[in-house]
């Protein structure tokens, strides 16, 4: 009896990621396999450490049952990851350096610049900052797109 409290601990992780759709990646390992499934907010960042990148990560985990019902999901592209440390509620996705430098390289964005950017699950850009984002500016953001209304009239719509 004690094995099943025990095992529902240790796969809870693995439910606390929103999907868009069962055929989505739980665990996606690039952007190609993110589109029409999630909302990346990529989070260019200097360092593990930048102030901006480190308040960013935080405010999405105070409101990270939003970000799970929007789909949103946070990519931090971090030039120096040591010490890095994820998010705790919010759904994120850690890519190989070898995506990120695609990633960066893709957008051209600088390896010394904080930059935000969020697609949509099209993959085009619908945000760009230079600064931490609020809560209510991603969700008003994501709440006006078109396949944002769709879903929310869904039957048991996030």
């Amino acid at each position: 009896m004690r094995i099943l409290p025990l095992a529902i601990l240790l796969l809870a992780p693995l439910f606390a990621q929103a999907q868009a759709r069962p055929d989505c990646a739980l665990w996606p390992a690039s952007l190609t396999q993110m589109r029409h499934c999630y909302r990346p907010l990529l989070v260019f960042s200097p360092s593990a450490t930048d102030a901006r990148l480190v308040k960013q990560q935080s405010t999405l985990d105070e409101a990270a049952d939003d970000m799970m019902d929007r789909f949103v999901l946070f990519t931090p592209v971090i030039t120096k990851s040591t010490n890095y440390q994820p998010p705790l509620d919010t759904p994120y996705a850690l890519l190989s350096q070898k995506e990120l430098a695609a990633i960066r390289n893709h957008f051209q964005i600088p390896e010394n610049q904080f930059t935000i950017l969020l697609l949509g699950e099209d993959g085009t850009i619908q945000l760009r900052s230079t600064t931490p984002v609020t809560i209510n500016r991603l969700n008003a953001l994501i709440d006006a797109m078109p396949d944002r209304q769709l879903e929310m009239q869904r039957p048991h719509a996030n």
